[in-house]
């Protein structure tokens, strides 16, 4: 596993159905222990738009005749790892033709599941060295409509604010309408990670972490950035992994 552990979103418009599956999940360590739950189907797709989540887990029937788990997925524009989640085997073609990854019910053994998510979380892992490969520049377009090249070597965090992501490079900040998600989904994942839920900091540029807080390298060493509490075990992991295969 690339990560200490790998981020959930489950969409179900009726929690207290998940009641056994959570508290299974819970037993898994590579699973974070914060695990986003949200019953509408439009808050789950802005949500995915703005934070980092490694495995969807998509309930098949949504209470809405016009909208179930299966259209859902058609709509994510690069959703990560699916999997269905629903006590009607019926859906399961229909999943697969969707993109998800797997189907399970939501009564499925402690074992079973186990199984089930360390091949999702294998999945994320493979997904994210595909996306590594020969990553050099990006071509984005600026606020002002200008095409603008971004290096990645030289990217020393990114940020949102007031829904505007802020590249902060060596000398420049760029300015773009991008969803920080989908422009971390563009990088080489090894190299960059999320100290909190919006800010991406490139792992190279990193001179110092503590317990609460990281500094950059010189330019961009005027101010700590924040290392939230849900974020702070995975960030560092995914520091020290990065400090032992570039030493």
């Amino acid at each position: 596993m690339n990560k200490l552990n790998y981020r959930l979103l489950i969409v179900e418009d009726n929690p207290d159905s998940l009641v056994y599956f959570l508290m299974s999940l819970k037993e898994l360590p590579f699973i974070n222990e914060d695990i986003k739950i949200i019953g509408n189907p439009v808050e789950a797709r802005e949500y995915l738009s703005e934070n980092e989540v490694d495995i969807l887990v998509l309930d098949m029937d949504l209470g809405d005749e016009g909208l179930n788990g299966v259209k859902l997925a058609k709509m994510i524009p690069n959703p990560p790892i699916m999997i269905a989640c629903s006590a009607y085997s019926e859906y399961v073609f229909e999943a697969n033709e969707a993109g998800i990854f797997t189907y399970f019910s939501k009564k499925i053994s402690f074992n079973a599941l186990k199984a089930k998510m360390e091949a999702a979380v294998d999945m994320v892992d493979k997904k994210a060295e595909r996306q590594s490969r020969d990553v050099l520049s990006l071509h984005m377009k600026s606020l002002d409509d200008e095409l603008i090249e971004v290096e990645v070597d030289q990217i020393y965090c990114a940020y949102v604010d007031s829904g505007v992501l802020h590249i902060l490079c060596e000398k420049e900040t760029h300015k773009f309408d991008v969803k920080l998600r989908n422009f971390q989904a563009k990088l080489p994942a090894a190299n960059f990670a999320r100290p909190r839920y919006n800010t991406l900091v490139n792992l190279a540029k990193v001179d110092l972490v503590r317990t609460d807080e990281l500094y950059l390298k010189k330019p961009r060493n005027g101010c700590p950035i924040g290392i939230t509490r849900s974020y702070k075990d995975n960030f560092k992991y995914l520091y020290e992994v990065y400090r032992q295969n570039n030493k």
